[in-house]
């Protein structure tokens, strides 16, 4: 059988000082309901020590119960340092695992330890004894000393090592006291079995199994688990209308094209910051562009960027800035490709957004709507929004 023991007494300073690194909120949980729920969900695993803290005890017992991770089979304080802590986890696993059990040690700032990595770690440790995981280095690696290169080592002999790392239960016990022993601090448990004279195994880590450090790091897994930070927001809007049977004067993105029909609409009927004024809406949780142009049409105002300043004006004031801007359009004609610059430059101009962070994108759709038919413009359009600093 396999067990896990989970270290998750550390305080965390770089990260945030006034918090617990494992109760810091990542994906709408803490962060050590991911380590917990990976080794419990696991079928390769039996039971799970938790060596907490004085302070963060009490909530990881909550966090057990009201998630049901049933596999925990206890929870602990640790010590001062890692490995007196690991002895703790020990103790408490020592009253079920047997000889030739495997014991997976995991430090609970690495959230994400995949189910194909905590397979592969049993089944290597099971043929070696020892079996950790960790990443190969992308960087080339320079020793230095006293402010010079002593030496540049060979980065594919390189590796990073992360957790769970995986011992035989009684060859962790053996490397444990010897380390009680020597009075060495170790840092993790393959340099105690190294320090017996025995070689350790290794598997290449999931790329999302990283240890949480710095708030950079915190930043990183939220975008794995798909949390945007609260300074960010997204929308979407979508505009169509039909062409005029006769007129012509169409008004694309800010740009007046004299030769192709105009579009139907009170306004001048630019799809495009229609769209555009949807998704800068949404965005902010206001209202369509609809609630706004009976207002403004009364005026006696056609020209849809002054709609679209009434939105501008909104986001601006939620302290809110475009980041980015993408836009897709429907029509058989005009033809968009060769107009796409033009647009480009437009709302830059009307957005005070670089080019280079608008997209415009077009099909002619194949004659299976209307639009694609010839008869009007379909345009969607998504915004990015990021805090003024």
């Amino acid at each position: 059988m396999n067990y896990a023991i989970i270290l998750a007494g550390g305080k965390g300073k770089r990260l945030d000082p006034k918090k617990d690194k494992m109760l810091i909120m990542a994906g709408g949980k803490p962060l050590i309901y991911y380590s917990m729920m990976a080794f419990n969900d696991h079928p390769e695993i039996s039971g799970i020590i938790i060596v907490a803290n004085e302070k963060n005890k009490n909530d990881i017992a909550q966090i057990v119960q009201q998630y049901r991770f049933k596999k925990v089979k206890n929870i602990t304080t640790g010590g001062s340092e890692r490995q007196k802590s690991l002895e703790k986890g020990m103790t408490l696993v020592g009253k079920f695992a047997k000889k030739g059990d495997i014991i997976l040690v995991h430090n609970g700032a690495n959230p994400l330890p995949s189910f194909e990595e905590i397979f592969k770690i049993i089944t290597v440790a099971e043929e070696t004894g020892c079996c950790i995981t960790g990443h190969f280095l992308a960087s080339t690696v320079k020793e230095v000393a006293a402010k010079r290169i002593v030496k540049t080592h060979d980065r594919e002999k390189i590796f990073a090592a992360e957790t769970p790392q995986a011992v035989e239960f009684e060859l962790l016990k053996k490397a444990l006291a010897a380390a009680k022993k020597s009075e060495k601090e170790f840092t993790d448990e393959a340099m105690m079995v190294e320090a017996l004279g025995q070689k350790a195994g290794y598997i290449e880590a999931d790329k999302n199994n990283f240890k949480i450090t710095t708030p950079q790091d915190l930043i990183k897994l939220k975008g794995v688990l798909g949390e945007f930070p609260e300074d960010f927001r997204i929308g979407i809007g979508q505009d169509s209308h039909m062409f005029e049977e006769n007129k012509k004067g169409l008004v694309l993105a800010g740009v007046k094209i004299p030769n192709e029909l105009k579009l139907k609409a009170n306004s001048d009927g630019d799809v495009i910051l229609h769209a555009i004024f949807n998704a800068l809406s949404q965005s902010i949780g206001d209202m369509s562009i609809g609630f706004y142009a009976d207002k403004v049409y009364k005026k006696g105002e056609t020209d849809s960027g002054k709609y679209l300043e009434i939105i501008l004006k909104k986001v601006k004031k939620e302290k809110f800035k475009i980041n980015s801007l993408g836009v897709m359009i429907e029509c058989s004609n005009p033809k968009i490709d060769p107009l796409v610059g033009v647009f480009k430059k437009s709302l830059s101009q009307i957005l005070g957004l670089n080019t280079a962070r608008i997209g415009i994108t077009a099909t002619s759709g194949e004659n299976c709507t209307a639009f694609g038919e010839g008869l009007g413009i379909q345009c969607f359009a998504i915004v990015s929004l990021i805090k003024e600093k």
